[in-house]
């Protein structure tokens, strides 16, 4: 106590002093900030100017959005959504895997006729095959925007267009070679059914001069199934030789016929044609009309199990 006695002159000096200096600070101007003169215009928000029924936008604003979600359309299965070209490779002049009970529908897109696309069916039909199977399955039965809906529906009305404005041509691919059958004359298909070592892909097994049929599912995507072209049997010891000058080559012409509202070409061979103890392969060739080389399977290039399937054994 004694020593702030003694010092309580200093101590009220140096508080007034502060004061002073704490005053004088206060009543010191702020300087100019040198960005209070800029100018700042007020920037107009960003205009949308894709067509709201074009390709791009029904993209982004719908497919990328609403259906390439996780387990969905993203990559998973067709259509596959994930980026503009797979969108339209697999929408536009894509064959459809999934009809209705009418067979109604062949692509999922038709240029210029929604009603005839699977896409406008599936977003606005909410039994499509089952109750409540509308598109997209987000919220079951629950359809798109009707602007969406319009917009996809105008896009293709308009002709599909792709990303360039440009129409899309139908497609002409080669024609699809399927199964096939060996049966008796009786058409039973007891030969096609009964494999060396009872495994499927192995030749099937025919006596020795024994007569039968072999019939084989074509399709095509722009040919009629009557129309097409060639339609031959090719077999030969070799199997990737259907040359004339193979061993055991022979050659059958087929004829047409409709089973079950499929396309068969049909011939009859009897084994009497061909060594005993022996495996014949085969192939058989189309053509629908639109293509220079005849389309054939199997092919040089496929595994061996695809040749031996196409393939039987004569019994001694």
């Amino acid at each position: 106590m004694k020593l702030i006695k003694n010092n309580l002159p200093v101590v009220v000096s140096v508080f007034m002093i502060a004061i002073a200096l704490i005053g004088c600070y206060k009543d010191t101007p702020e300087p100019p900030n040198p960005y209070d003169d800029i100018d700042y215009p007020t920037i107009p928000a960003p205009v949308d100017t894709v067509d709201p029924a074009s390709f791009v936008a029904l993209h982004r604003n719908i497919f990328s959005t609403r259906c390439a979600v996780p387990g969905c359309h993203d990559g998973h299965f067709e259509p596959d959504f994930r980026t503009l070209q797979s969108s339209y490779s697999t929408l536009v002049y894509h064959p459809i895997i999934k009809n209705n009970a009418d067979s109604t529908f062949q692509f999922r897109v038709v240029p210029f006729n929604k009603n005839q696309s699977v896409l406008y069916e599936r977003l606005t039909n909410c039994c499509f095959v089952n109750q409540d199977d509308r598109m997209p399955q987000d919220n079951i039965g629950v359809p798109l925007e009707s602007n969406h809906i319009s917009n996809i529906a105008a896009w293709i009305e308009n002709g599909a267009r792709d990303i360039f404005g440009a129409l899309p041509t139908y497609p002409n691919q080669e024609p699809l070679i399927g199964f096939y059958i060996a049966f008796n004359l009786t058409y039973d298909s007891i030969y096609s059914n009964n494999r060396i070592d009872g495994v499927y892909y192995n030749p099937f097994i025919i006596g020795n001069n024994t007569t039968f049929y072999l019939a084989i599912e074509v399709s095509d995507d722009s040919t009629a199934g009557p129309n097409m072209q060639y339609n031959r049997f090719k077999m030969s010891y070799e199997p990737d030789n259907f040359s004339p000058s193979a061993p055991g080559y022979h050659e059958y012409t087929c004829t047409y016929l409709l089973n079950d509202n499929k396309d068969f070409y049909l011939t009859q061979i009897n084994s009497a044609d061909f060594l005993m103890d022996t495996t014949v392969y085969f192939r058989f060739f189309t053509n629908d009309g639109d293509h220079q080389q005849n389309t054939q399977f199997p092919r040089d290039e496929n595994i061996i199990q695809y040749k031996t399937f196409y393939s039987f054994y004569v019994t001694p």
